[in-house]
């Protein structure tokens, strides 16, 4: 009998190792690195992806690491916009969205060095397309309502409180 409570208690201490959730993984410099350097159009690290989503503290890591590599980069929309942007400026550059079928991204003062990405971020949502080579000092970008991450860029490039880096 004495048995009994001791396997008992042995199985409820199982039952609650089994049911404690796994520790989230660390996600290094390294990680982070990777993944703001990535190439358009490569595999992505769902842990990572999750990490910068989920954990302010991962997220703003990444942020800065992406701002330091970025061509340009605007963290803020200017303050004094009350409504939906149409245009902003991001460090020596200026984007407009053109309203049509399908609306146009359009980013002028190409330097001799243009952006191949573009990556938004509001809240703990992220979108990166990357960018045509510019024609006549400019770079055109459809944001076709049909394709979720154009739309989801146009969506956060009208809103103020998104951040926007040029890689």
């Amino acid at each position: 009998m004495s048995d009994e409570p001791r396997l008992l208690a042995e199985l409820h201490a199982a039952r609650a190792l089994m049911r404690a959730p796994a520790p989230a993984p660390r996600i290094g410099h390294a990680a982070l690195w990777a993944h703001a350097t990535r190439a358009g159009g490569r595999p992505v690290d769902l842990t990572v992806v999750r990490a910068i989503r989920t954990d302010p503290d991962v997220a703003r890591r990444y942020r800065t690491l992406l701002g330091a590599q970025t061509i340009a980069h605007a963290p803020l929309a200017a303050a004094a916009s009350d409504g939906a942007l149409l245009r902003r400026r991001v460090g020596p550059f200026e984007l407009e969205i053109l309203e049509g079928t399908p609306p146009l991204l359009i980013l002028r003062g190409v330097e001799e060095r243009p952006p191949r990405t573009i990556e938004a971020w509001l809240g703990d949502e992220g979108v990166r397309l990357d960018l045509a080579p510019p024609v006549e000092g400019a770079i055109v970008l459809a944001l076709d309502p049909a394709v979720p991450e154009a739309e989801a860029l146009g969506r956060m490039l009208r809103d103020p409180g998104s951040a926007v880096f040029l890689l």
